[in-house]
């Protein structure tokens, strides 16, 4: 119970909290944010706003009730007769009291993020079911208060009473802890105890139409649509003067809210919102030209970050009136790029791409916005980059030189090829130095007005940014070159020294160089932090007060000192106050200017403070005003939420959704909603916001999913993530956002489960395993029916091979024994001829050896004792020459070499072409040995003796080359 009661406690003082901290500023306009019908896509008229406890927007639009998460709008409920609403109200669980044109009820959110509707009509008598619009709705203590003109509905407990009217209902409204109804017969009246009474003297109040009534000390502040403000206290009604009365009696008052310190919100319905303190004074009145797109308001309400809703006849408008920013603009809208402002003579003056501009700054920041507007300076009308007060002088810095400001008038003091901006020279307070496009002149003060001189020579660079130091030296900055020091001679006609510095000299780089004045010392800007020159070495290093501050990442655009010796600066894209703090050092302060991040005009960045501790900052949106004393809470809590889940394939289908009638509603309540799904729906596609309105655009985001990725995604603007192919497993999605102020939120959390495809269920498996078994099963016997025909097969071709190999072993048999006769007969053929060949050479050696012996025969019986000597011994001679000559056997050898060659392979041919230098001896000798003939048989065969045989056998072996261990016959044998 303890609990219970302290979380009402919260969300009580939640409620309050904008209330207390939502103050107006006076100056300048509350930055506006605008939606139109094209936007959120519905009808054009809202009725009312209200934000449920995560901090989500709602909104009684003509079609229904319509939703804003900060990124995305859609109508997410109807009444049950289809009828627009009027009115709403929430309690502290989120249940939507729906007050609609004859016809009212409640909706709540389901899981699936659908709201379901139930009317509460069927409740009433059909006697009290003929009623209009219910223009109220109101949640009081445990009853519901459902107002419309005909009746007064009060639920509790299931039922409902109705109050009925003699005539008509007017109006109602909720003050504090009462009830009152104005009634067209009877006046004001007052709800107690279930039953409405008159106030004293009510029949005042007839007639009045009243739209708002609030509580103050001062008793009751009664707003009229026609007369203005009037006072209820002590039973008395007095009228309310204000500073605002021919406004709101002229345009018609239509509802009003209670802001803080007295503060009351006036909407009218043909010009906008007004906005007035307790005491009457005029603190706002924004509209149309203001900036407001419709000047119909239909009703007010703020937001727990302060910001106030204004729904209107023709759109919504998010004013930040808790921001201590806010805009000074012209009803003419003729300003558009500021690059200078200046406070002169009570006056505003803005320098633009459009020349210069004025206004009454004294009349405009008391709150007299209405007949105080720019006005322009004639004699300009191209870009002015800067203005400044020089002595008791305006000058203006622009395109085609430099212009004194009198008045509404400009007067050309010095026509150059273009003037950035002009400097005082230390110690001479008459003289003016001005950066031109192509180098620097001199003007001089004469009798109180400047006078130009002539262009300083020796220097031809453009000189956008000088300061001087308190040396005399000259500082100018080239955003492309470098950095120039600059001495001018004592004539100040010429420069007599210039030194040049770059990223030769230590700075980080080149480009985008910056010089500054701070507290006397000159600094410079660059892209990775402030330097400046050290004193000794004169190189350029990082300055580590300023280090320590503001890093070295970032680069420096601007720093500026202010009256009250604070620092502000523009590092990269923050804006930002450095304050001194009372024990030394700064405390750095950003938050309240993030809203001037990507606004500045890049290189012409500017910020111009003011000794009232006014800060104006020039920017491409028009100038901005910042007051220091209005504060903000910026690290408020918020959620982040998921708008829409759906499964992207097959087919985008629904799995969460806060859309009207895109999900079924008959589903049962529950504290959370993870679907099931199955495989083929495994891509999903989520939708995210933040419920924190200001800059919604510039909200980034993370998100993680938790069962497929292992870390947070980087911040990034984009506002869906989709995810696809992922398996089976229980996944949880979280998002969360970073607002412009570095708050990051609660997250959002959504749980949702991937089932496996069927081929991956538990019962898939079992049947794998049982089919696995089978195919096993199959497997092994079909191994063995395969073995056992493989077997049966193998015995079949080992006797079909045995049979083969058999029949082969035949054929080759009978081949071989073939190819031996065959080999026989040739070699009985071969050995037949030789024999037939030996047997005819014998015999015709025979027949020659006969005839030779017959010869000699002869030749013997003619030897005769009686013959004289020389006779006989001729005979001798005869017949030793017939001897010699068949010892030659030359023929004969013929005969034997052809035979031994057949015999032999070519022995003889064979040996002659490897060894020519063999004589014919030598190759008898060699065939002599072929047939393994000794040296004794050879003798007579060669007709030598058996030395000689010696002797030939060793010419031979020196022929062959054989050595001396060598045996000829084995060569001889192995040829």
């Amino acid at each position: 119970m303890t609990k219970f009661l302290l979380r009402i406690l919260v969300l009580w003082i939640s409620l309050l909290y904008p209330i207390v901290n939502a103050q107006i500023k006076k100056i300048g306009v509350p930055f506006i944010t605008n939606y139109n019908p094209k936007t959120y896509k519905s009808a054009s008229e809202n009725w009312d706003v209200l934000q449920d406890s995560k901090g989500m927007m709602f909104f009684a639009n003509h079609f229904g009730i319509m939703q804003f998460d900060g990124v995305r709008w859609s109508i997410v409920a109807q009444p049950e007769n289809k009828s627009m609403v009027r009115s709403l109200a929430i309690d502290k669980k989120d249940k939507m009291y729906v007050g609609a044109q004859g016809e009212f009820g409640y909706t709540v959110q389901l899981p699936n993020g659908q709201y379901k509707y139930t009317s509460l009509v069927k409740l009433l008598p059909d006697s009290a079911k003929n009623f209009g619009d219910v223009l109220h709705t109101v949640i009081r203590h445990k009853e519901v208060i459902f107002f419309s003109n005909e009746e007064l509905f009060i639920y509790k407990n299931n039922k409902i009473k109705v109050i009925r009217c003699e005539a008509k209902f007017d109006e109602f409204f909720e003050v504090g802890k009462e009830i009152y109804v104005s009634d067209n017969v009877k006046g004001l009246l007052k709800l107690e105890n279930d039953a409405l009474v008159e106030i004293p003297n009510s029949k005042e109040f007839i007639g009045m139409k009243i739209r708002k009534i609030f509580e103050t000390n001062e008793g009751l502040i009664i707003l009229t649509q026609k007369k203005g403000l009037l006072v209820y206290k002590n039973n008395q009604l007095k009228p309310f003067v204000t500073e605002a009365d021919n406004v709101l009696k002229q345009n018609q008052i239509s509802t009003g809210i209670l802001l803080s310190d007295g503060y009351f919100g006036i909407g009218t319905r043909q010009n906008g919102l007004i906005v007035i303190n307790s005491k009457g004074n005029l603190i706002q009145h924004i509209n149309k030209q203001t900036g407001l797109q419709n000047d119909y308001v239909t009703n007010l309400k703020m937001d727990r970050e302060g910001n106030l809703w204004v729904t209107l006849k023709d759109g919504i408008s998010m004013i930040q009136i808790s921001s201590p920013l806010s805009k000074i603009l012209d009803t003419s809208n003729s300003e558009t790029k500021i690059y200078c402002s200046q406070i002169y003579q009570n006056k505003l003056y803005i320098a633009t791409d459009n020349g210069v501009f004025w206004l009454d700054w004294n009349a405009y920041k008391n709150g007299q916005h209405e007949n105080v507007h720019f006005q322009h300076i004639s004699g300009m009308s191209e870009n002015v980059w800067n203005i400044g007060i020089f002595g008791n002088s305006l000058l203006a810095f622009e395109k085609n030189g430099v212009f004194e400001i009198k008045g509404n008038s400009a007067q050309l003091l010095a026509r150059t090829d273009g003037a950035w901006q002009g400097v005082l020279i230390p110690n001479h307070p008459d003289l003016l130095l001005v950066g031109g496009y192509n180098g620097l002149y001199l003007l001089k003060q004469i009798n109180n007005s400047w006078v130009y001189q002539h262009k300083i020579k020796g220097f031809e660079e453009s000189s956008r940014v000088i300061v001087t130091d308190q040396n005399e030296n000259i500082w100018i900055a080239h955003g492309y070159k470098g950095i120039f020091k600059m001495r001018l001679n004592k004539t100040f006609d010429a420069v007599s020294n210039i030194e040049f510095y770059n990223d030769k000299n230590g700075f980080p780089s080149s480009l985008f160089l910056n010089n500054f004045k701070i507290k006397n010392q000159i600094l410079f800007g660059t892209t990775k932090g402030v330097y400046k020159q050290d004193t000794h070495s004169k190189k350029m290093i990082p300055d580590n007060n300023f280090k320590k501050y503001l890093g070295m990442n970032s680069h420096i655009r601007l720093l500026k000192e202010d009256p009250q010796n604070n620092i502000w600066y523009i590092s990269g894209e923050n804006t930002g106050k450095m304050e001194h703090k009372a024990g030394g050092g700064f405390t750095v302060e950003e938050l309240p200017f993030r809203k001037l991040r990507y606004l500045y005009i890049p290189g012409f960045e500017n910020i111009q403070t003011t000794a009232n501790r006014d800060v104006f900052f020039g920017t491409q949106e028009g100038l901005i005003h910042y007051n220091t004393t209005k504060n903000k809470k910026y690290q408020s809590k918020y959620k982040a939420i998921i708008s829409e889940v759906k499964c992207i394939f097959p087919k985008d289908s629904l799995l969460f959704s806060s859309r009207y009638d895109v999900l079924p509603t008959n589903i049962e309540s529950a504290n959370t909603f993870s679907p099931v799904l199955s495989y083929s729906n495994n891509a999903l596609h989520f939708s995210f916001a933040s419920l924190c309105y200001d800059e919604a655009d510039a909200t980034k985001y993370e998100y993680w999913l938790e069962g497929f990725e292992p870390k947070w995604s980087d911040w990034n603007l984009q506002t869906e993530k989709e995810y696809t192919n992922l398996p089976e497993n229980e996944y949880v999605f979280h998002v969360r956002a970073k607002n412009i102020y570095d708050v990051v939120s609660e997250e959002a959390v959504f749980k949702f489960e991937i089932l496996p495809p069927w081929y991956r269920t538990t019962w898939a498996y079992i049947l794998y395993l049982i089919l696995f078994g089978v195919l096993i099963y199959t497997i092994i016997k079909y191994q063995k029916n395969l073995a056992e025909r493989e077997r049966e097969q193998l015995i079949l071709n080992q006797e079909k091979e045995l049979l083969r190999n058999r029949a082969e072993l035949n054929e080759q048999k009978l081949a071989l024994e073939q190819e031996n006769m065959a080999i026989m007969k040739e070699n009985l053929e071969t050995t037949i001829n030789l024999k037939n060949a030996k047997v005819a050479s014998n015999t015709v050696n025979l027949i020659h050896l006969n005839e030779i012996l017959l010869s000699i025969k002869e030749l013997i019986g003619q030897i005769d004792k009686n013959n004289d000597f020389n006779t006989n011994f001729g005979l001798l001679k005869k017949i030793n020459r017939i001897i010699d000559h068949e010892l030659q056997g030359d023929q004969h050898w013929n005969e034997f070499e052809e035979i031994f060659n057949q015999l032999h392979d070519n022995f003889m041919q064979r040996l002659k072409t490897s060894f020519p230098e063999l004589t014919p001896r030598d190759m008898r000798l060699c065939a002599y040995l072929r047939m393994n003939f000794n040296t004794k048989e050879i003798a007579p065969l060669l007709g030598i003796s058996v030395r000689g045989v010696e002797d030939t056998r060793y010419r031979i072996r020196k022929k062959l080359q054989l050595s001396s261990e060598a045996n000829i016959t084995e060569f001889i044998l192995n040829f």
